[in-house]
C-alpha cells in the first residue's frame, strides 16, 4: 500500500505550529504507518519541494520568499492546508498590516539603536512585502486548521480525515461551548480593565467584568485557557457567526454580552476594546474577514 506523502513549509511565523506536529508524540509514530513526510523543516533538511498528496503550510506571507514558497507548495501539493492562525488569518504578525513597509524598516534599522547602529538595511534579505497576508488571499486553500498552535487532537483528526478514516465531525462551536465556567447575571460588577484572570474559578469571566473572547472564538483548543483560569485571547480565530455575518463584530458582541451579564455600560466596554484593538484583534487583524467589515476601523482605533 502506497503511503500518503506529506510536505510542510513554514513562512513568517514562530515555527510553533511545526513543533505542535512533533508534539503528537506516539500519535505521530502511529501515523507513520500510513504517511511519509517528504518535507518537514523542523525534522529534516529538504531544500526542494517534492510532489506530495498533502501540503501543510504554517505562517503568513510577509516577504517575497514567503510568496514564492507558498506558490511552490500549491504547485507540488494536491491538497493544501493553511496550518495555524497565522496561515489562516495572518496571526500576531498581522499587526504589521497597520503600518506601511517603509515606516517599519525605518523604525527598526534607522531610528532604533541597535548593536551595529549603522542605519543600514540588511543585505541579501528577502524583500519585505507591503503588508501581512493570509494564505488564501494568494492561492486556493483546501482546508484550514487554526490555532496558535493547533491543538494536537485537531491535527491528528485532520490528518486521519484526509487519509479517509472515519472520525467524529469537527465542531463549529465556540470556546465557550467547552468551557467549564458558568455564566451568571450579576449587579454592581466593576469593569476590570487589563485583567486576564478573575478570582472566582467557576464563574464566567465576563460575569466578573473581565473581557474573555471565548464566545467569539472558534473552539480549536478545548478551552484550555479559561478552564485553567486565563481569559481566551482568540488565538483560534473568529467564531463562525463572525466569519459569516458581515454585521457581527468582536467588540460589539463582547460588549453586549458583558453588559447584559453585569450591567456595565455597553459603550464603555466597546470603546475600551477599540482602544486596545491591537490586543483584542491581534490574531485576525490582517484578515479581510475582520478589516473589511463595514463597522470595523482598526487602523483608526489603533491611531494609524
Amino acid at each position: 500500500m502506497m503511503k500518503t506523502r506529506i510536505s510542510t513549509e513554514w513562512l513568517s511565523g514562530c515555527s510553533g505550529c511545526h513543533v505542535a506536529v512533533v508534539d503528537l508524540h506516539e500519535k505521530l509514530l502511529n501515523l507513520l504507518d500510513d504517511v511519509e513526510f517528504v518535507r518537514i523543516p523542523v525534522l529534516m533538511d529538504e531544500k526542494g519541494y517534492p510532489e506530495a498528496e498533502v501540503g501543510i503550510v504554517e505562517g503568513a506571507i510577509r516577504s517575497e520568499h514567503d510568496r514564492k514558497a507558498l506558490l511552490k507548495m500549491r504547485e507540488t501539493c494536491k491538497t493544501l492546508i493553511a496550518f495555524g492562525t497565522c496561515a489562516a488569518y495572518g496571526g500576531p504578525s498581522g499587526i504589521g498590516w497597520l503600518y506601511d513597509k517603509d515606516s517599519i524598516l525605518n523604525k527598526i534599522y534607522k531610528e532604533t539603536v541597535t548593536a551595529a547602529d549603522d542605519g543600514k538595511l540588511p543585505e541579501g534579505a528577502p524583500e519585505l512585502e507591503q503588508s501581512v497576508t493570509p494564505l488564501n488571499e494568494v492561492v486556493d486553500i483546501d482546508f484550514f486548521i487554526p490555532g496558535c498552535p493547533p491543538h494536537p487532537y485537531y491535527i491528528a483528526l485532520a490528518i486521519k480525515t484526509l487519509l479517509g478514516a472515519s472520525v467524529p465531525a469537527i465542531s463549529m462551536k465556540t470556546v465557550c461551548s467547552v468551557c467549564n465556567r458558568q455564566m451568571e447575571k450579576r449587579e454592581g460588577v466593576k469593569f476590570q480593565r487589563g485583567m486576564s484572570t478573575a478570582p472566582e474559578e467557576d464563574i464566567c469571566l465576563l460575569s466578573q467584568g473581565v473581557i474573555c473572547l471565548g464566545s467569539v472564538t472558534l473552539d480549536r483548543c478545548q478551552a484550555q485557557c479559561p478552564n485553567k483560569g486565563i481569559t481566551c485571547a482568540g488565538c483560534a480565530g473568529p467564531s463562525m457567526d463572525i466569519i459569516t455575518e458581515p454585521h457581527l463584530d468582536i467588540r460589539t458582541m463582547i460588549a453586549r454580552r458583558m453588559s447584559l451579564l453585569t450591567g456595565i455600560d455597553q459603550k464603555e466596554i466597546q470603546e475600551y476594546i477599540e482602544k486596545e484593538a491591537k490586543t483584542f484583534y491581534s490574531y485576525a487583524i490582517s484578515s479581510p474577514i475582520i478589516y473589511k467589515k463595514p463597522m470595523v476601523e482598526i487602523r483608526e482605533w489603533a491611531g494609524n
